[in-house]
């Protein structure tokens, strides 16, 4: 029972600010302008302030289980090309391809997965998942771009493929948050003074970084229209059930076989917030980013989010009678 009322009061409060969004769209107290502005707002300053915030306040990777980061990163390649590859036996449009494709490999593990990992795990599961952050976030921003970029505005393959996703790159302001944050982690930079002596830029810096998860969850109740729930059904399905069903057993079921050669104790709580919780907040201004359909990405945040309270009920209380937290 107390597994559930974690996981319910994790998970609710992002439900209810979508519920937030919903209603003052409705009652007309913002309009379709201002949500535009705050996707834009999000995508190309809260979200790179709040990943670049995030690696660089890591001491250094002293830490790291690298047996567990070589096999999450696989497991993230993995899921991406088999979320691909059922996006495309299922007969979707192309356009709802690339948003489905990242439903399976893009999950919420920095809004979600981080306050699961301390409750369950404490400050050392919670380092595990912070230093496994620094090397998944470059590596998921960077197949959106390329998942993405893979298809032009008709939908039709690009010719110039990497040179287009190089280019995308170096200017994608994820990219450029992640760069940044990973140079603040250097030992001598001028981060660490910055940050102890001249208080006003971390700080300032913090409160922009707070604002990507709740902004972003407004943003998409605002942009959820029910009557799009029985168009969408099908990709919805596919992209939901991928991400709390599909992926979990997969990626799970291979780390138990593998546990028997690599020693994966003390990250079965950091694998748990990357691979079994809900959609990531950050893929819906991700797609309106990168031109791909936001409306989908919104419906598949909101779906996986409510429905991960059952999912990471049922996970949670496995792993605990396996004895692995």
């Amino acid at each position: 029972m107390q597994s559930f009322v974690f996981a319910f009061n994790a998970i609710m409060p992002l439900l209810l600010l979508a519920l937030l969004g919903y209603f003052i769209k409705r009652v007309r107290l913002i309009h379709t302008g201002f949500i535009e502005s705050l996707n834009n707002f999000i995508f190309y300053v809260a979200l790179p302030v709040l990943i670049f915030v995030t690696l660089a306040n890591l001491d250094d990777f002293s830490m790291m289980n690298w047996p567990v980061l070589l096999f999450s990163i696989v497991m993230v390649i993995m899921v991406t090309f088999i979320g691909g590859f059922v996006a495309y036996i299922k007969d979707m449009p192309k356009g709802y391809r690339p948003v489905i494709t990242q439903a399976f490999y893009r999950g919420n593990f920095m809004l979600i997965g981080i306050p699961l990992a301390l409750r369950l795990g404490g400050t050392e599961a919670l380092a595990i998942l912070a230093l496994l952050n620094a090397f998944l976030v470059p590596l998921t921003n960077t197949l959106s771009i390329v998942v993405f970029k893979v298809y032009n505005t008709h939908n039709e393959i690009q010719k110039n493929i990497w040179k287009e996703v190089l280019n995308s790159s170096i200017k994608n302001p994820l990219m450029i948050g992640i760069i940044a944050g990973v140079l603040a982690m250097i030992p001598g930079g001028p981060w660490p003074w910055i940050r102890d002596s001249i208080t006003l830029i971390p700080d300032t810096l913090d409160f922009i970084g707070v604002t990507a998860t709740p902004m972003a969850m407004i943003a998409i109740g605002a942009q959820f229209e029910m009557s799009r729930v029985r168009v969408l059904a099908s990709p919805i399905v596919v992209g939901v059930i991928g991400r709390l069903v599909f992926v979990p057993v997969l990626v799970f079921g291979l780390a138990m076989l593998m546990s028997i050669r690599f020693d994966f104790t003390g990250a079965w709580v950091a694998l748990i917030a990357l691979f079994a919780s809900p959609i990531a907040v950050s893929s819906v201004a991700v797609t309106k980013g990168l031109n791909g359909d936001d409306e989908l990405a919104s419906q598949l945040v909101l779906w996986s989010t409510a429905l991960s309270v059952v999912s990471l009920y049922f996970i949670i209380v496995l792993f605990r009678l396996l004895g692995y937290i």
